[in-house]
């Protein structure tokens, strides 16, 4: 007799509005994300919270039963080319695309063609996908993002979303202090994504707490970079250790003007540390707000029927 093992149950997809950190609608094509980044706390949050103990894609079977959202973003507690998710995330972007939903994206994966394509299709209604390298040092990555493809392969993105018309940027989310901002180094990702065809840069320190950050500590090579997590920066809702205010500010500043020389506009996540909005020196925002101030009606509203699943 051949007797089968259970498979665990998928968690059923769940669409939320977000409104501290980015004002949109949110969806996880996985419970979970093998990519395994040390820094990353939400991923693990979010699987212990559906009670998963790995990597889970979803179940897109009430899908039918959700109204389109205006915009939703892939992905706050995960990502949406991680194996798990990729084709989940296809099957959910062929369903809402047609609908009119605008789309945002950040990914350390690598975007399959079939998708790519499908995203060309309604480029008008891709507010961007961002390409998350925050540097070039294979052995670095290796470390702090186990699971995740090559920076290269990753880098690759760019040239194919921009050849295929659609909005792309770099993202350079978390560097952390005295191991990805070295002035050099900097010049170095910012000229590769001018180069690949990118934008926008992005760029935004890395941030820890409790147990987390307790992980971090632990990493022999992060010892000083977690010894420089000295302040408590203000963000939505909380506090988080990360840098001081000043070298941030003076980071963001060298990369602005980096990027202009490219060409390139530059923003960081206003939501992550709210001194840096508040102070007005540099774009400070989750969303693409150039891509909205170019379109009507207000960036995204919250739809009442839409609730956590």
């Amino acid at each position: 007799m051949c007797l089968s093992r259970e498979q665990p149950r998928r968690p059923p997809l769940s669409l939320q509005f977000e409104p501290r950190f980015c004002s949109n609608h949110v969806a996880d094509l996985s419970a979970g994300c093998s990519f395994g980044c040390i820094y990353c706390p939400f991923a693990d949050i979010a699987a212990r919270r559906i009670g998963v103990t790995q990597p889970t894609a979803v179940d897109l079977s009430s899908i039918e039963a959700l109204p389109a959202p205006p915009t939703v973003f892939l992905s706050p507690a995960s990502d949406a080319f991680a194996p798990q998710a990729a084709g989940r995330t296809h099957a959910l972007l062929a369903h809402w695309l047609p609908r009119g939903t605008v789309v945002g994206i950040v990914t350390k994966g690598v975007i399959p063609s079939v998708t790519l394509d499908l995203l060309a299709r309604y480029r008008e209604q891709i507010e961007g996908v961002a390409v998350g390298v925050s540097s070039l040092d294979a052995d670095r990555n290796r470390v702090l993002e186990p699971g995740c493809p090559p920076a290269a392969a990753r880098l690759d993105n760019i040239d194919r979303l921009a050849g295929h018309g659609l909005t792309t940027s770099l993202r350079m989310d978390p560097l952390f202090p005295g191991l990805d901002d070295d002035p050099a180094a900097l010049a170095s990702l910012v000229n590769e994504a001018a180069r690949r065809g990118a934008w926008a840069i992005t760029a935004s320190y890395v941030f820890t707490w409790g147990r987390y950050r307790r992980r971090l500590r632990r990493e022999p090579l992060l010892t000083e970079s977690s010894r420089l997590l000295t302040e408590r920066a203000p963000m939505e809702g909380g506090q988080a250790w990360s840098v001081p205010l000043a070298r941030k500010i003076d980071t963001y500043s060298r990369l602005a003007e980096l990027a202009n020389t490219h060409g390139l506009r530059f923003n960081t996540c206003g939501c992550k540390d709210l001194r840096v909005r508040d102070s007005g020196l540099c774009s400070a925002s989750c969303r693409n707000t150039w891509f909205l101030a170019e379109r009507t009606g207000p960036a995204s509203t919250p739809l009442p029927a839409l609730n956590a699943r």
